[in-house]
């Protein structure tokens, strides 16, 4: 008779929150070396065909993946596989290893899997992160394409048994896009980290995920019992004894039980349980999603990033389908405001045609509002498109990454030079835009009253915010422990921008990961924030969180936060509040 092992607890990095109980599966994919062979001169155009049909087939197997991934309304994952299609279009792997059979007669599979090496050997010799993960997806479509071109059957994500724990060296967006997250409770991994395409996409569906864990030793220890994954700390327990399986299956039913109870109460009013009301507003990065946003309640648009209806492409679009993007939006929120931020491209957001955005580090060069301040006409002609889009309903225009008071007078000019530009072509009205203005670099916060004094509105961007004020690379996994939302330099950053805002009575959220983290809540509140915009999907929560604080409690909070000095007091202090006021909501209070 076989005897039990012993429960074993692993550490792992937590990528995607949740509580994920099932059975192990450990999943490969075909991954072998090439025949090299020699082929006749008659067979040439067939292998030709060949290597163009498994790209097609590629290519029709990641776009009925969009249509999927479109349906559960998951536009993050959509927008990683329109890069897959893009790299599907390049040369590199269309005319060039059709060329390379023609002229060494090699076999299709054998000329395909050498220039993908040679793209390995060119990515690992480059550190940014940016590049790495570009990488994966290279290395994502090649395994599709040589599944194909070795006419073997291949096992996806979506076959996967119900009340899996998918166990993998490695996970590609696509791979995860496919997943049916019914069947799948949980992802471990090897490798992956939390900026990873495959993180985003599993976030995106809910499933839990911990990378960073010891694949190996889960192979050679794991019985036939449960395996339990917990994405809020990276725990992996192999083995779990009776007591432990009950305790996480109760942790999963109350983390369930919660999130159903708050759905119920959408309809409540946003506002603390001593009447401060707050508004919320819901991101918005694709036009299809507004319809999914809707149906969650009477939410306006506090940041529609614009650069996504064209990152998939290859130039900036014109100003009439512009046009015709914003109008739709405007229209289908009947008359609820919208916040129409400009291309913000650069960072990770590269456009192909437009690679001079890329120079350097791509953060610190020429992004955003700075690149296009460089490109006038295209600014003008999106600035053009949004101001005949506000005729249509309630628009306000942001500008992003504003460094100096200079750069958001000389975009402020333009956009009075698109308005004028438009009645002199025949337009009877021309709206006027409420200016508003992201601060996301420590001179435009140190500076907020400047900025706020020339606009109508402040929205702050803490992803960067954190990044630029800690040089903290937020994509580098190995510098996660640095990048930290409660350093008490960027709560005092938050605290003068809200400040002076507040002076000059303009309006300023919060529109960064941390205004969809309840436990930051009570803490922005007290320091004056009074609007959020964030994914619709964490709205419920959040608003739960307002309910279940008072403002003269959020207050005294703060004034406690700001005596502190250290990240990890801080972060203690926010947790302790929120497990007293929020006290069922096992999915942050662990």
């Amino acid at each position: 008779m076989k005897t039990v092992e012993q429960e074993i607890k692993l550490k792992g990095i937590p990528i995607s929150r949740g509580i994920g109980i099932g059975s192990a599966f450990f999943f490969t994919f075909a991954d072998d070396e090439a025949p090299d062979f020699k082929i006749s001169m008659q067979d040439i155009d067939l292998e030709v065909s060949r290597y163009q049909l498994a790209i097609e087939k590629s290519r029709q197997e990641i776009l009925q993946l969009q249509l999927k991934l479109k349906d559960e309304y998951i536009e993050e994952g959509v927008d990683i596989l329109d890069t897959h299609l893009q790299i599907m279009k390049d040369p590199l792997l269309t005319t060039a290893v059709e060329n390379e059979i023609r002229q060494t007669r090699k076999n299709a599979l054998f000329v395909f899997q050498v220039l993908i090496k040679k793209y390995q050997k060119r990515f690992q010799s480059i550190k940014d992160p940016f590049f790495r993960e570009r990488f994966k997806d290279i290395q994502d479509i090649s395994r599709r394409v040589a599944g194909y071109l070795r006419e073997s059957v291949r096992v996806g994500l979506a076959e996967i048994p119900y009340g899996s724990v998918v166990i993998a060296k490695e996970l590609s967006a696509s791979e995860v896009a496919e997943a049916n997250s019914e069947n799948i409770y949980a992802f471990i991994t090897e490798n992956g980290g939390v900026a990873s395409h495959a993180a985003i996409v599993a976030k995106a569906k809910g499933i839990p995920y911990v990378s960073n864990a010891d694949i190996g030793l889960i192979f050679e220890k794991m019985e036939d019992n449960p395996l339990i994954v917990d994405g809020r700390t990276g725990d992996i327990i192999i083995n779990p004894t009776a007591k432990t399986l009950d305790f996480y299956k109760n942790v999963y039913k109350q983390v369930k039980g919660h999130l159903s109870k708050l759905q119920k109460e959408s309809s409540l009013s946003t506002e603390t349980f001593d009447g401060y009301k707050v508004k919320l507003s819901a991101n918005l990065e694709m036009v299809n999603e507004i319809d999914h946003i809707r149906a969650q309640g009477n939410y306006g648009i506090g940041l529609f990033r614009s650069e996504y209806i064209f990152l998939s492409g290859e130039d900036f679009p014109s100003e009439e389908v512009q046009f015709e993007i914003y109008k739709k939006l405007v229209e289908k929120l009947s008359g609820l405001p919208i916040v129409i931020r400009t291309f913000d491209i650069g960072g990770d957001k590269q456009l192909k045609n437009h690679s001079s955005s890329a120079k350097g580090n791509s953060f610190l060069g020429c992004r955003a509002l700075r690149y296009f301040l460089n490109e006038k006409e295209i600014f003008k002609s999106q600035l053009r498109a949004i101001l005949r889009a506000a005729n249509y309903g309630d628009v306000s225009i942001l500008f992003p990454m504003v460094s100096t008071l200079s750069e958001l007078l000389e975009a402020k000019e333009l956009l009075e030079e698109a308005t004028q530009e438009l009645l002199k072509s025949g337009h009877e009205k021309v709206c006027k835009l409420k200016v508003g203005c992201m601060i996301e670099v420590p001179s435009a916060a140190i500076i907020s009253d400047l900025i706020a004094n020339e606009c109508d509105f402040l929205s702050i961007g803490t992803n960067d915010l954190v990044q630029y004020s800690l040089a903290v690379d937020r994509g580098n996994q190995s510098l996660q422990k640095y990048y930290s939302p409660t350093h008490p330099g960027v709560i005092r950053l938050i605290k003068m921008v809200v400040s002076e805002a507040n002076n000059h009575e303009v309006p300023v959220s919060v529109c960064g990961e941390i205004a969809s983290d309840p436990r930051f809540i009570p803490l922005l509140l007290g320091l004056g924030v009074n609007e959020f915009s964030l994914a619709s999907r964490h709205i419920p929560v959040i608003k739960n969180a307002i309910r279940n604080t008072s403002i003269v409690a959020a207050t005294k909070l703060a004034e406690k936060v700001l005596t502190l000095s250290s990240s990890e007091e801080i972060m203690k202090l926010l947790t302790d509040e929120y497990r007293n006021n929020v006290p069922e909501d096992c999915f942050y209070n662990y």
